[in-house]
C-alpha cells in the first residue's frame, strides 16, 4: 500500500493518495461481506498442495486489482481471506 501511496501521491498529490489507500483499504475488507468474495474472477497459476482458491477483484474504475486467497479454499463459507498482492494497474510491474 506504501508503494500505491507513494505512486498516486506523485500524480496527484497527497489528499487523492490518501483517499485512493483508504477506498483500497474498504474495498479489501468488503471481501468478506455476502458472499462477495467469489465474484472476482478466480486465478490460475497458484496450484497447491494444498488446493488453493485465488480470485482478483478489479476496482475503483479499473484502476487498482486486488489478489486475494479464499481460506478454506472452495468451502461454501469461508473462515477467512487472504489479501495476497494490491498494485495499480497503471504503474509498470
Amino acid at each position: 500500500m506504501l508503494a500505491i501511496f507513494e505512486f498516486e501521491k506523485k500524480i496527484n498529490g497527497v489528499l487523492k493518495a490518501r483517499e485512493i489507500v483508504k477506498a483500497l483499504t474498504a474495498e479489501g475488507k468488503s471481501l468478506g461481506v455476502a458472499l462477495r468474495h467469489r465474484i472476482g474472477e478466480e486465478l490460475d497459476g497458484w496450484e497447491g498442495p494444498p488446493a488453493r482458491e485465488i480470485h482478483k477483484d478489479v476496482c475503483l474504475h479499473g484502476d487498482y486489482e486486488i489478489h486475494y486467497e479464499i481460506v478454506p479454499a472452495y468451502e461454501p463459507i469461508p473462515t477467512g481471506i487472504a489479501i495476497l498482492r494490491v498494485w495499480d494497474t497503471r504503474q509498470d510491474r
